[in-house]
């Protein structure tokens, strides 16, 4: 199939109409003249008049197939491949297999609508699978062969993973390589799937089409389990809408073969409401809280708890000597307090000098590191830091005096991190105020409508911060960033662009300080509750994402045990109509086209076709004058 890089200059052929015209203008008959030596013309050569005409047609086709060949070869055309002319479009199915859609019944209608989708597919387009959770995956590329897409839907289970709308939208997209199409969402439509200030980016070209499974069964599920002293707390959730009496066990696994059944209590629930329940808890390694759930979601009825870390959890703060209570008092008292979640955290200070005799172990003990200083941080501990937030870890970094920029960069990712230290000019003394740019990041979330009582805190003095690919979740009132977000693989890190410790401002002193450092917190952690408990989507490199208790080798010690749970934000009953959905998607205008075009232009490069018709028309023009001197 010939296709044309530049095909308005195929406009340029109407100029082979003028040959053709005034080749018919000259056929009109000459005027008759009368000339009395007649007699005299008997002996002069005269042309047959049919060779004549031949010779004038043949000259007119040339002069025309010139022009032609002209108006091609500025087209720039080029053979399409075969299967491109095959395929008017492409049609991708993207089947959600999260742990919502594992309840009885549910996955199974998710199938059958998937099927129906692969064959009520255009007729032409090429047809593929996408099945996506927390991650998502080709399960059949884009083809003729409905039958492959078929068995990749019929292949296809449900997991663990917690729903995201975005992971699969991107990897449909994706798919597209330039064509147009649409992309057949088939999932329940929970609202967990879109995560604050989420957005899919889809190219125009890609219509989105979403297939609503329904609502899953009412579910019972255990949401949290965790060591409170001498007692195991547990909360459960009744997604249903009306009340329901929840069975609850509690076993205590001691090593191997070596389970018991520790208590059994019955509470009730009430209709889209969650209860706490208390066991006593006894000598183990590990803890299970499961409820009774028949025609619920079965991934959700455990809930896993390591015994072995039973205290609280550890956050690890880097001062310049290690003297919390000089260096990071108001920071330290936030961490200590009982926070949103009702407990606080064994918070541990080390000077920065000190973290280069630690190994990786000892700092991956930690649930989140707040670095206030960098003062004496050397090479290995910051290699340390590193690796922890390369692998997963949460840092909050609080850009104050005692924080350099070159060694911030150097252990958050390079030059990702640029740090401006204020001086003392009067422009850097105006007092300033800060507001969320984005209320629904989970910083900010739980403060709902009081998030306006942050605008009280006053900045006297700031850090400028500029963070290339991060997020900016709050500004100063004078414009510049004052909360960034930044991520290096599993890991996050928050740049807070002055201090936490009543010296550039009086945070400190505000209702909203203890709150906030609790939410920071619990994001870089990404909810966990102590280095031991994983979500299903986050676990370290080399584990099963699988509900359960299983060891981790960390470098230079002892395995350890960690929990792995499913994310509770999955069993959150809210659901999304097709029009909400749609409202996270962002159109990539011209995505397809560009791709497209980048495709065509190297393979017109590679053929060169233009040249070949260039070529023959100047060898038609030649014969062109060779015919015209012997006609003239």
């Amino acid at each position: 199939m010939i296709s044309f890089l530049s095909p308005l200059f195929l406009l340029g052929a109407a100029a082979a109409a003028l040959p053709i015209l005034l080749h018919l203008l000259k056929r009109q008959p000459e005027n008759r003249v009368r000339f009395s030596a007649v007699h005299l013309l008997r002996s002069a050569p005269v042309e047959n008049t049919s060779r004549r005409r031949l010779r004038q047609l043949l000259l007119l086709a040339l002069r025309v197939t010139a022009l032609l060949l002209l108006a091609l070869a500025f087209a720039r055309p080029f053979m399409a491949a075969s299967d491109e002319g095959s395929s008017s479009g492409v049609t991708i199915v993207a089947l959600d297999t999260s742990l919502s859609m594992s309840a009885p019944g549910q996955f199974e209608r998710a199938k059958q609508l998937a099927r129906a989708a692969v064959q009520d597919a255009p007729s032409g387009d090429a047809v593929g699978v996408v099945t996506f959770g927390d991650l998502a995956s080709v399960a059949a590329g884009p083809s003729g062969d409905r039958g492959m897409a078929a068995a990749a839907v019929d292949a296809a289970r449900a997991g663990f993973g917690s729903t995201r709308y975005r992971a699969g939208l991107n990897a449909a997209a994706d798919t597209f390589q330039g064509r147009r199409g649409r992309i057949v969402v088939v999932t329940d439509l929970l609202e967990s799937g879109w995560d604050a200030g989420d957005r899919a980016a889809v190219p125009e070209s890609a219509a989105i089409e979403v297939v609503d499974v329904g609502a899953p069964p009412p579910n019972m599920a255990v949401t949290s389990a965790r060591v409170s002293g001498d007692r195991i707390v547990a909360s459960v959730r009744n997604g249903g809408q009306e009340a329901r009496d929840a069975r609850v066990r509690l076993t205590i696994n001691a090593g191997p073969n070596d389970s018991r059944l520790a208590g059994e209590t019955t509470i009730p629930v009430a209709a889209n409401q969650s209860a706490e329940v208390s066991f006593a808890s006894a000598p183990g390694e590990w803890a299970a809280v499961a409820v009774d759930d028949r025609g619920g979601i079965e991934g959700d009825d455990t809930r896993f708890v390591v015994l072995g870390n039973a205290g609280r959890p550890k956050v690890l703060v880097v001062t310049s000597t290690g003297d919390l209570g000089r260096e990071a008092f108001y920071l330290q008292q936030a961490l200590m307090a009982a926070g949103p979640a009702g407990t606080g955290y064994d918070v541990a200070g080390v000077a920065a000098r000190e973290l280069a005799s630690w190994d990786q172990a000892r700092i991956d003990s930690h649930l989140a590191i707040a670095l206030t200083s960098t003062k004496t941080l050397e090479r290995r501990g910051r290699e340390l830091i590193a690796q922890y937030f390369r692998s997963g870890g949460g840092v909050l970094l609080t850009a104050g005096a005692d924080v350099d920029g070159e060694i911030v960069a150097e252990t958050l990712g390079g030059e990702r991190v640029t740090l401006v230290t204020p001086s003392t000019a009067e422009r850097d003394m105006q007092v300033r105020s800060f507001a969320p740019a984005d209320g629904r990041h989970p910083v900010f979330r739980s403060f709902g409508a009081g998030a306006s009582a942050l605008g009280l805190v006053q900045f006297h003095r700031i850090t400028t911060v500029r963070a290339d690919g991060c997020s900016t979740l709050a500004r100063f009132t004078s414009g510049e960033a004052a909360l960034v977000d930044c991520a290096s693989g599993e890991g996050r890190a928050l740049v807070l662009a002055s201090d936490l410790d009543n010296r550039w401002n009086d945070f400190p002193l505000h209702s909203t300080f203890v709150p906030f450092v609790h939410e920071a917190i619990r994001y870089l952690s990404g909810g966990r509750t102590s280095a031991s408990d994983y979500l299903v989507d986050t676990v370290p490199a080399g584990l099963a994402p699988v509900p359960g208790v299983v060891p981790l080798n960390a470098a230079q010690s002892a395995p350890r045990l960690v929990a792995v749970n499913v994310d509770p934000a999955e069993t959150l009953p809210a659901r999304l109509t097709a029009e909400e959905f749609g409202t996270a998607v962002t159109r990539l205008k011209d995505v397809a086209a560009t791709g497209q075009r980048a495709d065509e232009r190297e393979r017109e490069e590679r053929q060169h076709i233009w040249q070949y018709a260039l070529g023959l028309m100047v060898t038609m023009l030649i014969v062109e004058s060779a015919i015209a001197m012997r006609t003239a």
